[in-house]
């Protein structure tokens, strides 16, 4: 921590605990790093918590391991990563008391507290990042709970950089302060009077660049601007909703907005209103495009978007989305314009002038989707003619680059920062090939794409009117036709796969420099000697012989003495070495280093750049520099700050700065006004009530202070006293699947007074009593229960066990409440494979089955109060240990649940029927007199037995 307000910042949470909220890109991860680093030297015992996802906690994990080690922590200390599948239960006793600290998931936490495998008087404390994303569902705040009410003496600090999320709801800040369990906030915003004064005392050579765009991408963002206008007061009016405040440039918050605004009618919506909210998100997501993709790229995506809604209009894909792919803004004039603009971009049409002479032939595509060399297309009278533009930011990083190499007195290693992946392999091929080749590339399999599913297309008509001649029809279309390999990543096969990187943050930076080749003059080679160039070895050269050179010039032989004021053998040397660099393709400076802003945490550290350029806008990278100039006031840092003028891409870095500050300025007037509970915190002890019974009759045990009597006592009869503490002494208890932890219903259980046991329970989810067993599913698991056939065999062993087996079904809050979408329902039937038509099946193979449905957490906790009232609580000893001592193990269970449906079978005589009867047949033929005796139903005046003869001798009129 070499900064000052760092310092700062570690000695106030470590005095006090707390929430730290500070800006984006300040380095709050030093922080944690500090606490780490503090409590790995130590016996303590800590734990580390993601309040974000699994694979955020993983990356960190990682990320503060690898820090750890550079600053010399032993192997024996560094933190562990407690999983599941690593770490065995028998193990995980010893390993926690030994201490240490801990990342791992608060599922896995709240397990092992439950089950005595972590004692927890003896955990120091716990540390929690993305604090924000805590609520009162969330099985951190289970965790937290939990731990507050065995250990009042452990620290919890929480971190995060995120303020707009504590603002965003009306007092968020006080609930989530009440869920972590804190009573101090930290604020760090970027204009703090210490971070001010140190990061603006040193700050570096900032260049701003404001570029331009190109009049045909003016024009495709202002027909995007009048598409979605034009979707939005669609939808307004259709759905007579409130006035929209966005659609403009800042996309984000607006797609978050139309979210919350739709949230309560979305089941209610029809098809058109969900296609206009699907156009919306597409054209807001189109504008984000325009500015990334070069325009080979973005023309092709306008295409794709146009042929899936073509085809899903004509029915010939009939396996896609419907509602995510029909777009009806295509139809509209500006479509057109849009549509227009995009292809001048890449190619545009020109008349032929018959006295000048024919122009360069060009792989064109003509008007009915061949591919052809010509110059002209069938009618002889138009020119295509190539285009092919430039993203605008090209050229300016040529440009860059190319002052760059030509000052002489600062050379370094220059480092570019970009929004992602795609980006990066851009703009390591524009500088590898030029922009001309690198587009033209791009065009090629454009075209070889385009004929191909124009082909395809030929194919499905011809199909259907002429079914007779199709393979003939076939056979001649299919000649000269370019189909598309599996390695092919240009076109419309690039938008229908997802591009899968790999998440090692050292395979992600591609080394960017490239040997200079030989010594010509002219700048497009130097700048483009300097491009991006992975090292492999393809080249292999003869290696030199090397010489090995003693301190005193003498390698063994007289005659050979090095004599370094020679110029032939520093040129001898010079060309060795050359040798050996290359053979081992070693690349000399200066280096060029492309690198994704998501990973960018300690790159600056590693490579130390003289020179960052900012390809694409963004807060957390810009203050990062600001940060390693700070801590390296003497280290020269050139900063590219490149930008569209006017664009989406400006108004969103803006608003994201104006955003924060403001969410700032409402955390600190909110901190002044903030009610905190003094025992919210956890750690004051309670004041004993036996105390302030001493001025009362110490004779009188049933005296209870009544406010509304200013305080005095008030008698009560000693019955109803001593029946309300027995109703408080019995809690509720459930036993619940160890796996069912990762979601939020054992966190609302337990808010609501119930006792939890988790358990691996070998059948259902959730046992409530001895006779009542609940297997919970949520519709996407219902679905896939249903297709794999698991749900039968799930349900079948409960049916055996279980006298009341119970199928909850459980909608997420977040979306509609149907099973089936109200579009289903219109029709005259419902197809056998549906989930209703499935559901009636389950039903009638399994009549004691009783199927629930809920709406929420909330809604399952008061059906579980509802089904668990009257009948005693469940025995953990006896959960699992019922399908063991069961008699009915040596007979067929269908024939069991055959006989059970019939009338006068009960479980006392099911096994006396099954030991003396052959089969139904027999059973069937057995005398009224024979069947009392088999079921010895004398006790009970033969009711059971005359039922059972009855039931296969009595004819049906």
């Amino acid at each position: 921590m070499s900064l000052e307000f760092y310092k700062q910042i570690f000695e106030d949470c470590l005095n006090d605990d707390g929430l730290v909220v500070m800006g984006s890109g300040l380095g709050i991860h030093n922080i944690i790093l500090g606490f780490l680093k503090f409590y790995s030297d130590t016996d303590d015992l800590v734990l580390f918590l993601d309040c974000q996802s699994n694979e955020s906690l993983q990356n960190s994990y990682l990320f503060y391991h690898e820090r750890l080690l550079n600053f010399g922590i032993k192997h024996s200390n560094l933190p562990t990563m407690v999983n599941v599948d690593t770490v065995s239960s028998s193990t995980k006793t010893n390993m926690y008391s030994k201490g240490g600290v801990y990342f791992g998931a608060s599922s896995i936490f709240v397990l092992d507290y439950l089950t005595k495998r972590m004692p927890c008087n003896l955990v120091s404390g716990i540390i929690i990042q993305n604090a924000h994303r805590i609520t009162d569902t969330s099985i951190e705040y289970l965790l937290i709970k939990l731990f507050r009410q065995n250990n009042r003496n452990g620290f919890i600090k929480a971190f995060t950089t995120e303020p707009s999320f504590l603002v965003d709801e009306i007092g968020k800040l006080q609930r989530t302060m009440k869920y972590l369990h804190l009573k101090k906030l930290f604020l760090w915003p970027r204009f703090h009077q210490h971070i001010s004064l140190i990061l603006d005392k040193h700050p570096p050579d900032l260049v701003e660049l404001s570029i331009g765009m190109t009049n045909s991408m003016k024009r495709i963002e202002e027909s995007l601007h009048l598409n979605t206008q034009r979707c939005i007061s669609s939808l307004i009016a259709i759905n007579k909703l409130p006035r929209l405040n966005g659609g403009g440039n800042d996309t984000d918050s607006f797609d978050q907005i139309l979210k919350q605004q739709l949230k309560p009618m979305w089941s209610k919506l029809n098809l058109h209103s969900k296609q206009l909210v699907s156009s919306i998100k597409l054209l807001n997501q189109l504008k984000n495009n325009l500015l990334v993709y070069d325009c080979v790229t973005f023309y092709s995506l306008l295409l794709y978007i146009q042929a899936s809604s073509d085809s899903l209009k004509d029915g010939l894909h009939t396996t896609s989305n419907y509602v995510d792919e029909v777009q009806p803004w295509l139809e509209s004039k500006e479509a057109q314009n849009l549509f227009s603009a995009a292809q001048e971009r890449v190619y545009r049409f020109k008349k032929l002038n018959s006295l000048k002479s024919p122009p360069k032939k060009l792989k064109t595509i003509n008007n009915d989707g061949n591919s052809s060399s010509s110059s002209s297309n069938s009618s002889g009278s138009l020119e295509k003619i190539l285009t092919l533009e430039d993203n605008p930011k090209w050229n300016v990083l040529y440009q860059i680059l190319q002052e760059i190499e030509e000052d002489k007195e600062k050379q370094g290693t220059i480092l570019i920062f970009v929004k992602d992946e795609a980006t990066v392999n851009q703009l390591s091929t524009y500088l590898d090939y030029g922009g001309y080749n690198f587009l033209l590339g791009k065009y090629e399999k454009f075209c070889s794409n385009q004929q191909y599913l124009d082909e395809l297309r030929k194919k499905k008509e011809e199909n259907n009117n002429n079914k007779n001649n199709n393979s003939s029809n076939s056979n001649s279309n299919n000649s000269g036709v370019k189909s598309l390999s599996s390695n092919d990543s240009g076109g419309y096969s690039k938008y229908r796969r997802a591009k899968n990187f790999k998440d090692n943050r050292k395979q992600q930076i591609i080394e960017t420099s490239k040997k200079k080749k030989g010594k010509g003059n002219t700048n497009d080679q130097n700048l483009f000697n300097m491009g991006i160039q992975l090292v492999d070895g393809h080249n292999k050269l003869n290696i030199p012989n090397p010489k090995f050179i003693n301190q005193d010039g003498d390698n063994g032989d007289s005659n050979n003495n090095l004599n370094i004021n020679d110029a032939s053998t520093i040129v001898s040397m010079n060309e060795e070495i050359n040798g050996l660099n290359e053979f081992y393709e070693l690349l000399s400076p200066p280096y060029i280093v492309i690198h994704p802003i998501s990973k960018s945490l300690t790159i600056l550290d590693e490579i130390r750049p003289t020179f960052i350029i900012v390809y694409d806008p963004d807060i957390s990278i810009t203050r990062q520099i600001e940060v390693y100039k700070a801590e390296n006031p003497g280290t020269p840092v050139r900063l590219y700050f490149m930008t569209y003028s006017d664009s989406s891409e400006e108004y969103q870095y803006i608003s994201k700065l104006q955003r924060e500050k403001s969410s700032f300025e409402k955390l600190i007037r909110e901190k002044t006004n903030l009610i905190i509970d003094t025992e919210q915190e956890g750690k004051i002890q309670l004041v004993d009530n036996s105390k302030l019974e001493l001025l009362d009759d110490k004779k009188s045990n049933y005296l209870q202070r009544n406010s509304r009597l200013g305080g005095l006592m008030k008698n009560f009869d000693s019955s109803n006293n001593s029946q309300q503490q027995q109703q408080q002494q019995q809690k509720k208890t459930i036993i619940i699947d160890s796996h069912e932890f990762k979601s939020s219903l054992p966190v609302v259980l337990h808010n609501n007074g119930y006792e939890i046991i988790p358990l691996r329970l070998e059948v259902g989810d959730f046992v409530l009593s001895p006779i009542h067993c609940i297997e919970r599913k949520s519709i996407s698991d219902l679905i896939g229960s249903f297709n794999s056939g698991r749900l039968f065999t799930q349900i079948e062993a409960m049916n055996r066990i279980y006298k009341n087996p119970i199928l909850l079904i459980e909608f997420d809050p977040n979306q509609p409440f149907y099973l089936v979408a109200p579009e289903e329902l219109q029709k005259d039937y419902l197809s056998l494979f549906s989930l209703p038509s499935k559901l009636v099946f389950l039903t009638k193979t399994f009549p004691r089955l009783r199927v629930i449905w809920s709406r929420s957490y909330y809604c399952t906790t008061k059906i579980y109060d509802q089904i668990k009232d009257g009948y005693p609580e469940p025995d953990p000893s006896m959960v699992n240990v019922i399908p063991e001592v069961s008699e009915d193990q040596n007979y067929n269970f269908n024939a069991q649940d055959v006989l059970r449906t019939m009338p006068g079978v009960n479980d006392k005589n099911i096994n006396l029927i099954m030991d003396n009867v052959e089969d139904l047949f027999h059973l069937s033929k057995l005398s009224l007199s024979e069947l009392s005796t088999i079921m010895n139903d004398s006790i009970n005046n033969n009711n059971n037995a005359t039922l059972l003869f009855n039931f296969f001798n009595n004819q049906l009129n």
